[in-house]
């Protein structure tokens, strides 16, 4: 698959009638006669939509420029000039699921999350970043899926517990501001070796 050519979608069906709608990647057939290929997400959202015939949305340009965006950062680039990428190969997957969170996601709330100030040395952020989220209950391992000048849109990857409490589980999205935002090595899943603390 050429990734700037071929056109992608999003299927959202509520096949078990749970009112939530789950989503899934759905990629056209390249020729006539063949079958749509549909790759389910772990993605879901609450939907009150009467009708529970699967929907397609095509992605948005926001869609594509995060999934280049991740895909620039996380892949390792093998030679010049087209990407070709499989659909079906397990880090391709996970950078679909990133999109689908993003997209289809509400941010949690995270007034009452955020830590005490560090004073440390800052990194320029982009998307694609591995990065610590400076919370009351510790250093939360995350991702970096959007930025602008004031918040940093981020998918969670480790769990946020409270002693034995899970708080906010692993996937969910969260928008934060800038500073709760530390380099990788604060994070609790993380070594910590690369930390910097005045």
């Amino acid at each position: 698959m050429n990734a700037e050519m071929q056109p992608l979608f999003w299927r959202i069906s509520d096949q078990d009638k749970s009112g939530f709608e789950a989503v899934s990647l759905l990629m056209p057939a390249g020729t006539t006669g063949e079958d749509p290929a549909e790759f389910p997400t772990e993605v879901s959202f609450r939907s009150n939509r009467s009708s529970h015939d699967p929907v397609d949305l095509r992605w948005s340009e926001e869609d594509s420029d995060l999934f280049m965006s991740l895909l620039d950062r996380l892949m390792e680039p093998e030679e010049e000039g087209d990407i070709e990428v499989d659909i079906s190969d397990g880090v391709i997957q996970g950078i679909v699921q990133l999109v689908a969170l993003a997209r289809f996601k509400t941010p949690w709330p995270t007034d009452e999350l955020v830590g005490d100030d560090i004073i440390t040395e800052r990194e320029e952020l982009e998307v694609g970043d591995l990065v610590a989220l400076n919370t009351k209950y510790g250093f939360a391992l995350a991702i970096i899926v959007g930025l602008d000048s004031i918040d940093a849109t981020c998918v969670l990857l480790d769990a946020l517990m409270d002693n034995d409490q899970l708080l906010i589980p692993d996937h969910s999205l969260l928008m934060v501001n800038r500073l709760c935002v530390l380099p990788a090595s604060f994070a609790e899943a993380d070594l910590g070796e690369d930390a910097i603390i005045h």
